[in-house]
């Protein structure tokens, strides 16, 4: 089985061929490279970056067309090791094409967010959580209206999320890429029952407990945004946290 590296994104593909489409930035096969002729490659090529949207491109000469954005050659520059500043004529060009490298530069965690329906558990990774108020303690966190944990989380208006350590990466594969629909994701899985009766992690690095305000649920398209008063958290280990970025290096 061969590894494939997206050259725009970093994502991995694992199979005997590159897929047809990046499933993270949207670019064709032809972007893909087999891992570790990227990795040699790195070591011995340049880097060239693209002043409008960031695409990296690796080798002795600048693309003629970046794949992402489109602008020329041109448009790209040496990467050395001093900071590269921003081109006026660059914020000029940019736009909504160019604004999804931009949004892959913010940090996120990664979580596992549980809920109950009538007696039954599903739980799904999730890298959208974030505190809003400190009085009173409020979060929200943004699902997808297609997984079963939204459904629950809807049905119920209560969650639990367990917050995962760096040494949790087979947990983001435990939770995340399958639908609880046809897998019992919690299957060998210890966890235990928080005061709302949503499963937490024994293993975790923290967990918080949450009541969603039925009068703040908010449409966003494809998922919804709960936002959600604390009701009960505790520190669990006195580790790192995982971070979306530190999960994608992990997988290579």
């Amino acid at each position: 089985m061969n590894k494939w590296r997206c050259n725009v994104c970093g994502y991995i593909h694992e199979g005997k061929e590159p897929p047809a489409q990046c499933p993270v930035c949207g670019v064709g096969a032809e972007e893909f490279s087999l891992y570790t002729e990227v990795e040699e490659n790195q070591k011995l090529a340049k880097r060239w970056k693209c002043t409008v949207c960031d695409y990296i491109h690796t080798g002795d000469e600048p693309p003629d067309k970046c794949p992402l954005c489109g602008v020329g050659s041109e448009s790209f520059i040496l990467l050395l090791d001093e900071t590269v500043e921003i081109a006026a004529e660059a914020v000029l060009d940019a736009g909504l094409e160019t604004a999804n490298a931009a949004l892959d530069k913010i940090t996120y965690g990664l979580y596992v967010v549980s809920s109950v329906n009538e007696d039954k558990y599903n739980g799904q990774c999730c890298n959208t959580l974030f505190q809003l108020t400190s009085k009173p303690l409020r979060v929200a966190v943004c699902l997808n209206k297609n997984n079963l944990t939204h459904e629950y989380v809807m049905k119920s208006g209560i969650f639990t999320i367990s917050m995962l350590a760096t040494d949790q990466c087979e947990t983001v594969r435990q939770f995340g890429y399958r639908s609880g629909r046809t897998t019992d994701k919690f299957s060998g899985v210890e966890t235990i029952l928080g005061k709302n009766g949503c499963p937490i992690l024994k293993k975790c690095l923290a967990y918080i407990e949450a009541r969603v305000l039925r009068d703040k649920i908010v449409d966003v398209g494809t998922h919804t945004l709960f936002v959600a008063d604390v009701t009960a958290g505790r520190t669990v280990a006195n580790q790192e946290a995982l971070t979306y970025s530190l999960y994608r290096s992990s997988k290579s």
